[in-house]
């Protein structure tokens, strides 16, 4: 891969944020970029569908478990409540002898680099899933899920008040 397939993907990542999560991605990813560290942001929004396929990994399907968030109902800040995500995956990439770039999924100074300075752009690590940026404005999945179940039980509310048990 080149650098500049590697900006282009990562940018179009940045894209699919939510608004102003994605101006703290992208400062962080330019700051990166000004210190030649280079990273590629390989995913942001997630569907439901993908979310939960991924959460099966390690317990219903083969493999080992990628994540703990499940995807029905959403748990994940990569799934989309509207506005885009608030979570990024990454990886550092390394040279390779001809020049190209290449995932480094094991460089541990790369992630611990990446993420001192995603701290100063309000983003934040998880200790568990050490490619995963989010949202550190966001206390939690929950946070965006909570206006959804007001609505839900403002909705149920309202449809007794208009069926009051006495008119059946």
């Amino acid at each position: 891969m080149t650098i500049r397939e590697a900006v282009e993907r990562s940018r179009g990542h940045i894209e699919k944020c939510e608004p102003s999560f994605g101006k703290r991605v992208g400062a962080w990813y330019s700051e990166l970029m000004s210190k030649k560290i280079p990273v590629l942001i390989y995913c942001s929004v997630r569907t439901p569908q993908e979310q939960e396929e991924l959460y099966s990994r390690g317990r219903t399907k083969a493999g080992t478990k990628v994540t703990n968030a499940r995807g029905i109902p959403p748990q994940s800040l990569h799934i989309d409540q509207g506005k885009g995500s608030h979570a990024i995956d990454y990886v550092p990439l390394a040279r390779t002898p001809s020049g190209d770039l290449v995932a480094s999924w094991d460089d541990d100074q790369g992630y611990s680099i990446t993420r001192k300075i995603a701290e100063k752009h309000g983003l934040r690590g998880l200790d568990w899933e050490q490619p995963h940026l989010e949202d550190a404005n966001i206390s939690g999945w929950r946070e965006l899920v909570s206006p959804q179940k007001e609505q839900v039980n403002k909705q149920k509310i309202s449809l007794v008040n208009k069926r009051p048990w006495s008119s059946r």
